[in-house]
């Protein structure tokens, strides 16, 4: 038997699963010290208790207790239910092994992202977007050597966007052979119960990244969209992502016209399609309530373009969410300026971000975009990362010599 991995020791990494030794391998960058690491509070109890309130995992909540907790609680074993930071929002189970819990700040309100404390089922569910199982010493940091646990993220069913992760901690039952099925079937219950939520409560989503057919969509309604007016809408949307949480959303007829048409003197052309569109946004239901505004022209909710779904998941270093929404380049078909200008900075920031800091897996389904077939430097990144005797091999030192 391969001697146990070891944190202060990279050449033993190689008795890890190949899921783990890249999340040690992430660790490593992010703990300095494995051996005294516990994971940070980041919510005081009252802060957190507002926080959970709000948060859209508390509405499938009493779904998990009843799959998930109760019996997890007789085998001896605690539910941690986080956000898609890491931050553990409930934490409950065996009294027990809450207490042993505790000694090791696995408790609500303490971030268990790979950031905070390396390797763990849960920050590593996030990370990867993929149920994850960690038994006691795989975990990186010592604080956690006591425990096993499995783990699988939980999205929202209409945007594809993780909303948090569901873990099952213990001792070796945490890790049986049932264990993991059953976290994954009260996490695809609680996320049929996300679903059935009223439409109203559903956001209208943009689909824009890869489609010559862009489409707006709001619970069960979907509506094709004429490329102008999903132009507009991206523009819109795209402007109310920067400027969330401050003033100054919303662009003048002005800055529209030269982000559609690259020069000033469109303005009555401009307008005329905003009339087209505020029209359509008020007769179809796939625009749910959002509205049109003027002066400046914004719209009056929100709307979930796909453009800034990936955005936000590369900003929380959530690569393989990015990688799960994004389709393609935005609106491929469109030129006019303020959309290639998106185009851009989402290409770069997704390259940059995956080149740099991605897995081998993150970069094999990265080089299969159109895009990054002649990315030269993203093909030497993979063949370094990937394992010698890995199927994708062969693939990328043939794609080298074309």
């Amino acid at each position: 038997m391969a001697p146990p991995a070891r944190p202060d020791e990279p050449q033993t990494w190689s008795a890890l699963p190949p899921l783990l030794r890249d999340s040690w391998q992430r660790s490593s960058s992010y703990v300095a010290d494995p051996a005294r690491a516990l994971a940070p509070i980041e919510f005081p109890e009252d802060d957190l208790a507002d926080y959970r309130r709000t948060h859209p995992l508390a509405v499938v909540r009493p779904v998990l207790d009843q799959l998930l907790l109760r019996p997890a609680a007789d085998a001896g074993l605690i539910v941690a239910i986080g956000d898609a930071h890491g931050r553990l929002l409930w934490v409950d189970g065996a009294p027990a092994m809450l207490r042993t819990a505790e000694n090791s700040v696995f408790q609500a309100g303490a971030n268990w992202s790979e950031q905070a404390i390396g390797t763990s089922a849960p920050g590593t569910a996030l990370a990867t977007g993929r149920s994850v199982q960690v038994r006691q010493e795989e975990h990186f940091a010592a604080a956690a050597h006591q425990f096993s646990c499995s783990a699988t993220p939980i999205r929202c069913p209409h945007t594809g966007a993780q909303l948090g992760v569901v873990d099952l901690t213990g001792g070796a039952e945490a890790v049986a052979t049932h264990a993991l099925p059953l976290v994954n079937a009260a996490v695809s219950a609680a996320e049929a119960e996300l679903r059935m939520w009223p439409a109203a409560r559903n956001r209208p989503r943009l689909t824009t990244l890869g489609s010559l057919a862009p489409q707006l969509s709001a619970g069960a309604a979907d509506e094709p969209l004429a490329l102008r007016h999903a132009e507009l809408l991206a523009l819109l949307a795209w402007d109310a992502a920067r400027h969330r949480g401050a003033r100054g959303a919303g662009l003048s007829a002005a800055q529209l016209a030269n982000d559609l048409y690259g020069e000033p003197g469109h303005e009555v052309a401009l307008r005329a399609e905003l009339v087209r569109l505020r029209k359509l946004l008020r007769s179809r239901p796939a625009a749910g309530e959002v509205d049109l505004r003027s002066r400046p022209y914004r719209l009056s909710g929100q709307l979930d373009l796909d453009a800034v779904l990936v955005a936000d998941a590369l900003t929380r270093g959530d690569r393989s969410t990015a990688l799960d929404l994004y389709g393609g380049m935005l609106l491929p078909s469109s030129e006019a300026p303020g959309i290639m200008a998106i185009r851009h900075e989402l290409s770069v920031l997704l390259r940059e971000t995956i080149v740099q800091d991605g897995s081998a897996a993150e970069l094999w389904r990265y080089l299969q975009l159109e895009e990054a077939r002649g990315d030269e430097e993203a093909v030497i990144t993979a063949l370094r990362l990937l394992p010698p005797d890995a199927p994708q091999r062969a693939a990328l030192v043939a794609r080298q010599r074309c």
